[in-house]
């Protein structure tokens, strides 16, 4: 067996996104023995293991066959696409070639089998259309009249070769494609769903056919929340305007645009480095079986390593890492001989996978959004929020050396003022204080990724020491009100202007040593019915709402305080309360 076997095998498992443990799930092959072919330890798997680990990595199971010396090797690169078509639609299928050949799948550039571009003169056609056929990940049909009309019997044999190794199509290899409308299809294609590019359809259809080309898993509508969201990212209208239509009434034909509290991500970290933990660090168990260290030890070792290199202490930070299985998993480089983790792993397992890959799995999925979030905490961290730690990815603005905070930020071009923090005063008496914060934490919708932010309000002791109790909860609740859309706007605006520091373009987070992008625009959602007698701006009208909106939350959360007050006092015991300074005197005014 040659020694690429277990090499190629490896790479297809980490390209699919997928452990050990999950190819012995999915197959029925031990993880042992995988883990023995990958390393070269066992020899000379069966035909039949091959074909299991090929559908499920999604590569040509030919390719195993020939790295394993069943098959001889190809003499000419494989295509992506074989494109079925007949000579009358020439032009329609250049211009998908072309569109095809325009896209990139694991690091290079899609490619099909045309005719005109495969066959030179002298050459045989029927042993270059087998070749191309044989060589093809896909075979499209390109269905049109003229296709099943053809008289040569070159475009019924070329899918009927198809469907000779695979009646039922259970491999999908045979990829139908509507380019026109066909009066007449053969009956043992009609039960194949066809990816409809017809006219001004081309570019959707193009969208669903890439996803099959780059072996990627199809989009789902998924319910939130009530809602039914599609694969583009947007609120299923139909479901929308079910609850918003008035009975026996029709809606004006107007676009409305509903804002919600999603920040889209528009670029990941690249990479995701994986390790295995340096051998040192391993701590035998009664039988002589090595284990892992504890997430706190291998946090120690870091730190140590930071003093001992002697890193300043307001340099030093423990990066972000996750232990999945036996292996270390981080955004930080780990081939970096000098790296922050470099002294907790053994630099001769590093392993780099692409991050479009990675996530494909559900649980690597979860640990990448684990790692994002951690990146989260530390960025508003250094901006200066507190991370609670009563509660998961909720952070909040402190006092300023005990008195109001205040803090200036731009809704959309003007400027506007938000109270941040606030003592909550009676008879010169400190009852509490007021917090303003959020819940900021990664989401996985509709095979996209977005920050979700929650605002809220933190009840604290002395201005940076979150509350505890049981209705601290209700007291929240009891400030905050329903809200419409332009207060959700206002909300995402602002901690929008706090995620990216008062600075200009998209939100850029360091993730390790990557970065994390963010759009600073809320993912929104556009109907094309409304009220026509209702319809503004909101993202215009910010600058002048923003202000206002400030006002009546501090006005709402003043009756509401004024009401509960009296209740307040005759609970609260001896303890000792806090000088206050008038508002009006010393309340400090900051830029965000």
């Amino acid at each position: 067996m040659p020694e690429t076997l277990g090499s190629e095998l490896r790479k297809a498992r980490i390209a699919a996104g997928m452990t050990l443990r999950a190819v012995q799930s999915s197959t029925g092959i031990s993880n042992a023995y995988l883990s023995q072919l990958e390393t070269a330890k066992a020899e000379n798997p069966s035909p039949a293991v091959l074909r299991k680990l090929a559908d499920l990595y999604k590569v040509r199971y030919e390719s195993f066959l020939t790295t394993a010396g069943y098959a001889p090797d190809a003499s000419l690169p494989t295509r992506d696409l074989f494109l079925s078509h007949s000579s009358k639609d020439k032009s329609v299928v250049r211009e998908l070639a072309a569109a095809i050949e325009a896209e990139t799948f694991n690091g290079r550039a899609l490619t099909t089998w045309i005719d005109e571009a495969e066959i030179r003169p002298r050459e045989s056609i029927p042993g270059k259309v087998t070749e191309g056929l044989e060589k093809s990940r896909f075979i499209a049909v390109v269905m049109t009249p003229a296709y099943f009309e053809s008289t040569s019997g070159w475009t019924d044999a070329e899918w009927h070769s198809v469907l000779h190794t695979d009646p039922d199509n259970r491999r999908s290899r045979l990829l139908p494609l509507l380019v026109a409308d066909c009066p007449f299809v053969p009956f043992l294609l009609r039960h194949l769903k066809a990816i409809d590019l017809r006219g001004e359809r081309f570019t959707e259809g193009l969208s669903q056919l890439l996803p099959i080309l780059r072996n990627e898993p199809l989009p789902r509508p998924v319910m939130h929340r009530g809602q039914l969201i599609t694969a583009g990212g947007r609120i299923d209208r139909a479901t929308l305007i079910a609850e918003r239509a008035v009975p026996e009434s029709d809606p004006d034909v107007v676009t409305e645009t509903l804002y919600c509290n999603l920040l889209p991500i528009e670029r990941l970290p690249r990479y995701v480095y994986s390790a295995a933990i340096a051998s040192d660090l391993m701590r035998p168990n009664a039988q002589g079986e090595s284990l892992l260290p504890s997430k706190n030890r291998i946090k120690q070792v870091i730190r140590a390593a930071q003093e001992s290199e002697g890193t300043e202490p307001e340099r030093r930070f423990m990066p972000a890492f996750r232990l999945y299985e036996d292996r270390l998993m981080t955004f930080h480089d780990l081939e970096d001989p000098e790296g922050v983790l470099a002294s907790v792993i053994d630099e001769n397992t590093v392993e780099v996978i692409d991050m479009a890959s990675f996530i494909r799995h559900e649980d690597l999925r979860k640990l990448v959004i684990s790692l994002l979030n951690m990146a989260i905490s530390r960025h508003l961290g250094r901006a200066g929020l507190v991370i609670d730690e009563e509660k998961q990815g909720r952070f909040f603005f402190a006092d300023r050396d005990g008195q109001a905070r205040v803090i200036t930020w731009t809704p959309r071009k003007k400027k506007a003022v938000r109270t941040v923090a606030k003592p909550v005063v009676k008879d010169d008496r400190v009852l509490f204080w007021r917090n303003l914060g959020a819940y900021v934490q990664i989401i996985f919708l509709a095979n996209h990724f977005y920050i979700q932010v929650l605002p809220t309000w933190v009840i604290t002791t002395d201005g940076h020491t979150p509350a505890t109790g049981p209705d601290i909860g209700r007291k929240v609740i009891k400030w905050t009100g329903p809200e419409r859309n332009m207060q959700v706007l206002f909300h995402i605006r602002f901690w929008t202007s706090v995620l990216r520091g008062g600075k200009g373009g998209p939100i850029a987070l360091r993730a390790g040593d990557q970065f994390l992008e963010v759009a600073t625009a809320p993912a929104h959602v556009q109907l094309p019915f409304g009220i026509a007698s209702d319809q503004r701006d909101l993202m215009r009208l910010l600058d002048e709402e923003a202000p206002v909106i400030a006002a009546e939350e501090e006005e709402r959360a003043e009756i509401v305080l004024d009401a509960s007050l009296d209740e307040e006092l005759e609970e609260l015991d001896d303890a000792e309360v806090v000088e206050m300074v008038p508002l009006d005197e010393e309340t400090t005014d900051e830029t965000q």
